[in-house]
C-alpha cells in the first residue's frame, strides 16, 4: 500500500490505491490500443481523449500530495515513477520516435500499477503465480500459432493466437477460436490447468490480503489502548511542562 505522509488512516490509503490503480490500469489499456493500426480515426480520436484525461488526473493527484504532504523532498524522492508518468510524452507520439515513446508510458503505467497493488502481489507469494501465468499464456500463444495456423480455420494471426491463450487460461472459453490438431489440444490442456490453479491461487490470495489487514488493524487498536505510566515525580515544573508539550506534539502528528 502507497504510505500518504499526510494522513495515517489506512482506509484512506486503500480507497486510494484502488482509485488510482484503476486509472493506471486504464491508461494502460488506452496506450496500448493506440498501437492497433486496426481502429478507426474517431476511435483514435475518443482514445486520445481519455489518454488526456486520465493525464491530467495524474498530474492534480501528485500536485494535491506534493501540497499536502508534509515531506515534500521525500516525496519527489521515492515516487519518481509518478514523474516519470507526468512527462509530456503522448504529446510527441506523433514522432519518428512515436512507438518508443508509447512503449515506455505503457512501462511506466505498469510500474505505477505494481507499485499500487504490491501489498497484494507479494501476499502468498502471489507475485510468483502471476508471472508463472503470463509465461505459459505467451508460451502458449507461440505454441498454439505455430501448431495451428496452417490446419485451423480459426486461428490465422499471433493475435489470433493471444487472445485464445488468454481466454483460455482464464477459463473463459468462448469458443470462437479452438485447435484442431492434436498438439493444439495438449497445449490447450496444459492452459486450462495453469488457468484453474492461477484462479484458485488468486482467491487465495485476496483472501489472505484482507485478513491479515484485519488483523492488523485488532494489533494496532490494542496496542493504541495500551496504557503507559512514567514517573515523573522527581522532574521540575518547567520539565513537566516540556513532557507535556512534547506528548501533545506526538498526538498531534497521530492525527
Amino acid at each position: 500500500m502507497r504510505d500518504l505522509d499526510f494522513t495515517s488512516n489506512e482506509r484512506i490509503e486503500f480507497i486510494y490505491d484502488i482509485i488510482i490503480g484503476f486509472f493506471a490500469l486504464v491508461a494502460t489499456f488506452v496506450v496500448v490500443l493506440q498501437f492497433s493500426k486496426n481502429i478507426t480515426g474517431i476511435q483514435l480520436k475518443y482514445l486520445n481523449i481519455a489518454d488526456n484525461i486520465i493525464y491530467f488526473i495524474f498530474v492534480l493527484d501528485f500536485v494535491v500530495r506534493l501540497f499536502l504532504s508534509r515531506n515534500k523532498r521525500s516525496l519527489f524522492k521515492n515516487h519518481y515513477i509518478d514523474l516519470i508518468a507526468l512527462l509530456p510524452l503522448h504529446f510527441f507520439t506523433n514522432s519518428p520516435y512515436g512507438s518508443l515513446l508509447k512503449l515506455i508510458r505503457v512501462l511506466t503505467y505498469l510500474l505505477r500499477l505494481i507499485h499500487n497493488i504490491k501489498d497484494v502481489l507479494y501476499t502468498n507469494g502471489f507475485i510468483y503465480s502471476l508471472g508463472s501465468a503470463s509465461i505459459i499464456t505467451i508460451l502458449g500463444s507461440f505454441a498454439i500459432y505455430f501448431l495451428e495456423r496452417d490446419s485451423s480455420a480459426t486461428i490465422k494471426s499471433y493475435g489470433d493466437a493471444f487472445w485464445w491463450s488468454i481466454v483460455t487460461i482464464t477459463t473463459v472459453g468462448y469458443g470462437d477460436i479452438s485447435p484442431t490438431t492434436s498438439g493444439g489440444r495438449v497445449i490447450a490442456a496444459i492452459l486450462m490447468l495453469s488457468g484453474i490453479g492461477f484462479l484458485s491461487m488468486l482467491t487465495s490470495t485476496i483472501s489472505t490480503y484482507f485478513i491479515t489487514k484485519t488483523d492488523e488493524k485488532k494489533r494496532e487498536t490494542l496496542t493504541s489502548k495500551e496504557i503507559v505510566s512514567l514517573d515523573i515525580s522527581s522532574l521540575t515544573k518547567d520539565q513537566r511542562k516540556q513532557l507535556m508539550e512534547f506528548y501533545e506534539f506526538i498526538k498531534s502528528r497521530e492525527n
